[in-house]
C-alpha cells in the first residue's frame, strides 16, 4: 500500500494548527502507519471470515479507550 499524500492539518489543545513542520511530519507519518496497520489487519479480519462491522466497532472502541500513557505510573 503506497503512503498517503494527504497532509493533515492538527490542532493544539487551545484549537489553534499546529503549524510546526516537523511536527506535522511525525504526525502524518504516524498517522499513515496507523493506517497501514488497521487495513492491514481488517483486510486479514475479513479473508479468515471475520464481520466487517464487529471488526470495525472493535477499533473504535479501541481508539476511544486510548488515555495518555507517558509520564503516568501504570
Amino acid at each position: 500500500m503506497p503512503k498517503s499524500k494527504l497532509q493533515l492539518i492538527w490542532y493544539s489543545k487551545e484549537k489553534k494548527v499546529i503549524s510546526c513542520d516537523e511536527t506535522n511530519k511525525v504526525l502524518n507519518e504516524n498517522f499513515d502507519e496507523i493506517k497501514i496497520l488497521v487495513q492491514n489487519a481488517f483486510d486479514d479480519a475479513v479473508l479468515i471470515g471475520c464481520d466487517e462491522k464487529d471488526f470495525k466497532k472493535k477499533i473504535n472502541d479501541l481508539i476511544e479507550s486510548l488515555e495518555f500513557s507517558l509520564g503516568k505510573n501504570n
